[in-house]
């Protein structure tokens, strides 16, 4: 009896809407404002002060910003996009989220350039868009080298 009551649960789990903070279109847009650079490791930590979360707050404007792809090019300066690789439930918490390619790339001399891929999740409409411990491979996804 046990084992099917187990069933029946894990069925019903499975079959339980998966609920997204993250908008249909204009994801670029949400992403300037409300991703939470606190969250990663980045060229930003060192320069980030405890009022400058996302890159809205740094001032910057996208050169690019989809529902797919999100980037800042500041020739002579910085490089950063994000490549939404997947939208999904990866970590199975009945929560929609984004599996990302973060480039970060210095184009004034210096040799600062990675790529990591970020599992981004959303807890409410009015929350930060925070990056998760969580491996995924968003960079192999996207091909990134």
């Amino acid at each position: 009896m046990c084992g099917l009551v187990s069933l029946v649960l894990a069925s019903a789990a499975h079959s339980a809407p998966v609920v997204s903070y993250f908008p249909k279109q204009d994801l670029g847009r949400l992403l300037t404002e409300q991703f939470d650079l606190a969250s990663i490791r980045s060229s930003f930590g060192p320069r980030r002060t405890s009022a400058q979360r996302t890159f809205s707050d740094f001032g910057m404007t996208p050169s690019k910003a989809t529902d797919d792809d999100l980037v800042f090019d500041t020739p002579g300066d910085w490089f950063y996009e994000m490549i939404i690789v997947n939208r999904r439930d990866a970590n199975g918490d009945g929560i929609e989220d984004l599996e990302v390619c973060f480039i970060d790339k210095a184009l004034n001399g210096g040799s600062y350039n990675t790529a990591q891929s970020l599992l981004i999740t959303r807890y409410s409409k009015n929350s930060y868009a925070t990056a998760l411990s969580f491996s995924v491979d968003a960079c192999e996804k996207a091909a990134v080298k």
